[in-house]
């Protein structure tokens, strides 16, 4: 299988299968040697070894996503339900008797009274350990298998049970598994962190049953219960009319299950979910889109604006304050305004370049008004106290700043020495040695020079006092005598801050990779971020700005650990513009970094960042929802998204989004049908009359036609298949070696999603 490396962003391709170059098991290597005319005898040698792949059980981090999502309700009568697995090979990692391309999974939808037993769990499954599973039962059919070399009797299993009449109306003939299973490959760029593989390759198994609908006049939802199970070993009951002999059940290996209820309405599908935040955009029928930004509700009753005090409270709610309870050190109780890093409103920079040296400092006290603004010093302390909990940080910050002191005096000195000219200086490195331009000297000037130092020093003489040095002085001047304030001059200088950035790389990185997380906000604690629960109620979207100076006080928190002199202080205060560069482009890399793919994207028009927390169920049954912002039609660069519970998401854009659009995961599309029973028909092959995935002028009835008999809404995968192979004839779009791929193009329904566009946009 050839993966396509340049996947667009958004993009969907599928593949029937992965099938492993060699099968699992225990397996022997066997070497032997032979010589012609040479009795060698038993000279060679054996190696076992097992081949392994989940048998019974499968890591809880295999599975990437399920739909239905678990625990949902929404309308689902039209759909097939499916399940993402993170591992692109596992549906085929063992092997089924017939085929290897067969898959060893299924996809069963049940409802509670199918299944046998079980009734201490949600989903019906029993607990049993590996040798109690496979112990002989006259009354339950087991499947034939071996247990590998790996698997120990006493590992943990769980199993469902169903009857034998309901196995063979359920289960998937074993001609149909394999367009039942499949792989998706899809760009991660618009995804959350999670680990998923760069490439974006998924496998995906997909039920043959629809879930059942509540029955007219009944309760409002019918609970579904879906099972991933092991088919492996029974592959000769996969037949119309099997022969079960004196067993009445079946027992299945379950590793993977959930529930989740369909209804007639839409309640909490990805529609509802999405329209329902929408719907906070509106007061009343009036579109209000400030509803949007994260800060405090409108607090009942208003706030009296007419007196100053009432004026302020009002404008500080409504950029994003949050008053909190403050104690003086005298023990005096009052409160103070507190706003964290994730604003409403855009700030202005702070007009002082110089670093905080305190939180004391970061201090703002309203003299009107008699109120502290303790923001800046909460973030100051935040980062000095995170600093001072991360030992490595610490010593790479040390490392960092005697490097600095170390270049700074070895420069210093070669300015000073009579072994370098004019353009030498302008040229120093913290790997030139006074010693190797005297021994050059040696080397090539010596037989013609009257005295080593008139030939090596410069011609023009000694620079005066006081001079600040420019790394391309005039000869002629000396540095200044007093040491402290020759090295702020050279400190002070331009080039001489970029010649030791460019020295200190090696140090500075780790320093610049520290400080980019912090920037990225990833280890601030979240009651700082949104420091009142009113901010993020349940089901909302809330959209910021990040506030530069609250990351400058959380910076220079942390660079405050360590300091030991004035000089370190000193170092660090001129040296603070290089140090928040590095790290400001290290965040922009980081995430590139994590996740395995640099997706391109528009640079920022202003070195701004944005973002938006979006607290939902949307976030939990969609864990991995498809995220883009852009400006202009250009998608902006994610800087951070991931997931800080399973309800909530958390994005940072490089830039200011027009437009932010919320999506179904491409790997995660949805298979079924139209609520008329109908399948768009796609055009199957590139290079056509239309591009590949078009759909086709006229719609493909397939249920309830493609049903199988006995009322269980069981699709009849392969009457289904023949029924969309005749429509692309049809359609003279015909496909010679119609599989998996082509099956799941034409089932597949289009993914939903919801645009919100900037006012001025």
């Amino acid at each position: 299988m050839s993966l396509t490396a340049d996947l667009p962003v958004g993009d969907l391709q599928f593949y029937d299968n992965y099938v492993p170059a060699l099968a699992p098991g225990n397996w022997r290597i066997t070497v032997g040697h032979t010589l012609a005319g040479v009795v060698t005898g038993d000279l060679g040698a054996i190696q076992n070894m097992v081949v392994s792949a989940p048998q019974f059980a499968v890591d809880t981090n295999a599975v990437l996503n399920q739909y239905p999502p678990a625990g949902s309700t929404g309308q689902y009568a039209q759909v097939l339900p499916h399940i993402v697995l993170n591992d692109a090979l596992l549906p085929w990692e063992r092997t089924m008797t017939g085929s290897s391309d067969n898959p060893w999974l299924a996809l069963l939808v049940l409802g509670e009274d199918e299944i046998v037993g079980g009734t201490g769990s949600p989903t019906r499954a029993q607990a049993g350990t590996v040798t109690s599973f496979l112990s002989a039962d006259p009354a339950v059919l087991k499947p034939d298998i071996t247990q590998e070399g790996d698997v120990a009797d006493t590992d943990p299993c769980a199993f469902i049970q169903l009857s034998t009449t309901l196995f063979t109306a359920l289960t998937p003939r074993l001609t149909e598994l394999r367009f039942l299973a499949h792989c998706r490959q899809s760009n991660i760029a618009d995804k959350a962190e999670q680990g998923l593989e760069a490439n974006g390759l998924f496998s995906v198994v997909v039920g043959n049953r629809f879930p059942a609908a509540p029955a007219q006049g009944g309760p409002g939802v019918q609970k579904s219960i879906a099972h991933l199970v092991s088919l492996e070993g029974l592959e000769p009951y996969l037949v119309d009319q099997p022969d079960f002999g004196g067993f009445t059940s079946v027992a299945l290996i379950s590793l993977a299950s959930w529930t989740f209820n369909t209804m007639a309405d839409q309640l909490q599908d990805f529609r509802g979910l999405m329209e329902n935040l929408v719907a906070q955009e509106y007061d009343g029928t009036t579109c209000a889109p400030d509803g949007l930004w994260l800060r405090l509700p409108e607090p009942s009753p208003a706030i009296d604006t007419g007196t100053p005090a009432g004026a302020e409270a009002d404008r500080r709610l409504a950029d994003g304050f949050v008053p909190t309870p403050y104690q003086f050190r005298t023990g005096e109780q009052t409160f103070a305004w507190y706003r964290g890093p994730c604003v409403p409103v855009l700030t202005m920079p702070l007009s002082d370049g110089t670093l905080l040296p305190t939180a004391d400092a970061a201090l703002i006290y309203q003299s009107a008004f008699g109120v502290f603004d303790a923001s800046l010093a909460t973030a100051w302390q935040t980062g000095r106290a995170l600093a001072l909990a991360d030992r490595a940080f610490g010593q790479a910050l040390y490392d960092f700043r005697q490097r600095g002191h170390q270049l700074t005096d070895s420069l210093l000195q070669r300015l000073q020495s009579d072994a370098f000219s004019a353009d030498q200086i302008a040229g120093l490195s913290g790997n030139t040695l006074v010693q190797d331009e005297f021994l050059q000297f040696l080397t090539s000037d010596l037989p013609s020079a009257p005295g080593l130092a008139g030939a090596a020093r410069p011609a023009t003489g000694p620079l005066p006092a006081g001079a600040a040095p420019d790394l391309d002085p005039d000869p002629s001047r000396d540095l200044d005598p007093d040491p402290v304030t020759a090295v702020k001059n050279f400190l002070a200088d331009a080039q001489a801050q970029a010649l030791i950035a460019d020295e200190t790389q090696d140090a500075l990185l780790p320093v610049a990779t520290w400080l980019a997380n912090l920037l990225l906000l990833y280890p601030v604690p979240f009651n700082l971020l949104v420091p009142d629960g009113r901010m993020l109620a349940p089901e909302t979207l809330r959209f910021f700005y990040l506030d530069g100076n609250w990351l400058r006080a959380l910076t220079d928190g942390a660079l405050s650990v360590g300091m030991q002199s004035s000089r370190d202080s000193f170092f660090t205060e001129i040296m603070g513009d290089v140090i928040r560069q590095a790290a400001t482009t290290a965040a922009q890399a980081l995430r590139a970094r994590r996740i395995g793919v640099d997706p391109p994207a528009a640079e920022a028009a202003e070195n701004l960042v944005s973002g938006f927390l979006l607290r939902s169920a949307v976030v939990s049954g969609w864990p991995n929802l498809a995220v883009h912002g852009s400006v202009g039609g250009e998608d902006l660069r994610i800087l951070r998204m991931d997931r800080l519970a399973d309800d909530l998401l958390f994005c940072l854009f490089w830039g200011v989004p027009d437009c932010v659009e919320f999506a179904e995961p491409q790997e995660g599309f949805r298979f079924g049908v139209d609520d008329d029973g109908n399948v768009p028909v796609r055009q199957p092959l590139a290079g056509g009359s239309v591009p590949l995935g078009t759909q086709l002028a006229t719609p493909l009835p397939l249920v309830p036609g493609s049903l199988r008999a006995g009322g269980h809404n069981v699709l009849d995968v392969a009457t289904a298949a023949q029924q969309i192979q005749g429509a692309l004839s049809a359609a003279r779009v015909a496909v010679d070696d119609f599989g998996p791929a082509d099956f799941a193009l034409q089932m597949v329904k289009s993914p939903e999603a919801i645009k919100f566009t900037s006012p001025t946009g």
